[in-house]
């Protein structure tokens, strides 16, 4: 998806609105070029079945769709908040390290969360991997508990911080994957070609009133453009400023400060 920004994102869905509405008017235009004028007797209530057929199913699938989409952002946000607090936990712990390991742990959890709310954040969302610096400043705490010559390793909360570093190497895993689309091109096709169909086959219908088919018609198409952008939005919770961002990773930063000045 990359970062669209605020104003790509309103640009993208106006671009699927008016798509949508196109496709509307377009089977609209096109039943009124193949059809004869005046249709026969039963024209609607011939055509009903298949409509109310194709709509019960896409209705079922594209609800499916935003409940499974809405759940894995749901769980993208939560990992995110969870790997800032499990950063912050991991800070207040140094306090019970002796003062060289503290120090150079610090220095390794600040190397961390920097690399994760700036160049990580954006190669997750670009290349859909994490940056040098994090993964070096997680390999470095690692060695720095097992290290031989570092009292950490026999500090009685030496076992409390390495289980924190698992839980903390397993949150930025899961980040770097929930960066990647989940819904695939297949159900997408399926998606976009149901829409089609069902805006191509509300065309079809005839009402008393050109202007009314056009608005009623016009306002299925926006909801069904509107719903297939939410849908694609959540399913690239990361690149953009009304989904998952970097905030939690910075407010750790600032709770950094609080604990260095004893606060």
């Amino acid at each position: 998806m990359g970062d669209f920004g605020i104003a790509g994102l309103w640009v993208l869905l106006a671009l699927s609105l008016i798509a949508a509405v196109a496709i509307a008017a377009g089977g609209i235009w096109l039943a009124y070029r193949t059809l004869p004028d005046p249709v026969a007797e039963g024209h609607n209530g011939a055509l009903s079945p298949f409509l109310t057929c194709v709509g019960l199913v896409y209705g079922a699938l594209l609800g499916f769709v935003i409940v499974v989409a809405w759940e894995q952002f749901s769980s993208a946000s939560a990992n995110v908040s969870n790997e800032a607090s499990t950063l912050t936990t991991m800070y207040r712990q140094t306090v019970g390290m002796p003062v060289p390991e503290q120090s150079e742990m610090r220095v390794l959890l600040r190397k961390y969360t920097d690399s994760v709310a700036g160049p990580e954040w954006q190669s997750a969302i670009d290349a859909r991997t994490g940056s040098e610096g994090a993964r070096d400043a997680l390999n470095d705490m690692y060695r720095l508990l097992g290290s031989e010559k570092s009292s950490v390793a026999t500090s009685p909360i030496s076992q409390k911080f390495l289980d924190q570093l698992g839980t903390l190497a397993s949150q930025r895993n899961q980040r770097i994957l929930d960066a990647k689309p989940r819904i695939p091109g297949l159900l997408w096709t399926g998606l976009l070609f149901g829409g089609v169909v069902l805006l191509g086959l509300g065309g079809f219908m005839r009402l008393g009133s050109v202007r009314a088919h056009v608005g009623l018609l016009g306002a299925v198409a926006v909801l069904l453009g509107l719903l297939l952008f939410v849908v694609f939005w959540l399913d690239h919770p990361f690149g953009n400023y009304l989904g998952v961002t970097s905030e939690p990773f910075e407010q750790s930063l600032t709770v950094f400060d609080s604990i260095d000045r004893g606060s």
